[in-house]
């Protein structure tokens, strides 16, 4: 396979790699201990905030300790997907 192709088909599969990282993060709210969400829905049903474990209760979203990290994880991600695809798809001698 020629390098221009091998470039973009790297490219491709690092960027729906990171991309489905990021997609599963977003979904599954890695961002957030207690998000915004559940304490409008705590709220919305007459209660103070959201109660996380017993006899604790958030008023205020609680960001994970691992939320900053997330953009990093996505790209390392990206990055390891693209280099695998780019070694895969080298030209090998008979």
């Amino acid at each position: 396979m020629s390098l221009s192709k091998r470039i973009i088909v790297a490219l491709i599969v690092g960027l729906s790699i990171g991309g489905g990282a990021m997609i599963k993060d977003k979904l599954s709210n890695a961002e957030w201990v207690v998000s915004p969400e559940q304490i409008a829905q705590a709220k919305a049903e007459g209660k103070a905030g959201f109660e996380s474990s017993a006899g604790t209760i958030a008023v205020l979203p609680i960001r994970s300790e691992k939320a900053d990290i997330l953009p990093y994880t996505w790209i390392f991600f990206g990055l390891m997907g693209a280099a695998g695809a780019f070694v895969v798809t080298r030209r090998r001698n008979a």
